[in-house]
C-alpha cells in the first residue's frame, strides 16, 4: 500500500528527474525505513512532539538514512536548478 501511495503522489516529479521502476523501489524502501524509525522513536521517547523531536536529534538511524537518501537523490537532476 505504501508503494502505491508513493507512486501516485510522486511519479510525475520523479520520472521527470529520470527515475526508473527500480528507483521507485528504493524510494519505497526509504519511506518504509523512515516509518520504522519513527515508530521506534515513539516507543522509546513517547508520542509528544517535544519528546519525539528530542529523540530525532543525533539519532544514528536517521543520520544514516538521511545520508543514503541524499546520496541516492544526487543521482537525479532537479529541473530548473543548476547544481
Amino acid at each position: 500500500m505504501l508503494l502505491t501511495v508513493m507512486l501516485h503522489t510522486g511519479t510525475p516529479a520523479m520520472t521527470t528527474r529520470g527515475c526508473l521502476e527500480d528507483d521507485f523501489e528504493v524510494i519505497a524502501d526509504f519511506l518504509i525505513r523512515a516509518t520504522q524509525i519513527a515508530s521506534n522513536l515513539m516507543k522509546e521517547h513517547g508520542k509528544m512532539q517535544k519528546e519525539f523531536l528530542r529523540g530525532l536529534q543525533n539519532n544514528k538511524d536517521i543520520i544514516e538514512l538521511r545520508n543514503q537518501v541524499e546520496n541516492f537523490a544526487s543521482q537525479f537532476a532537479m529541473p530548473g536548478f543548476d547544481v
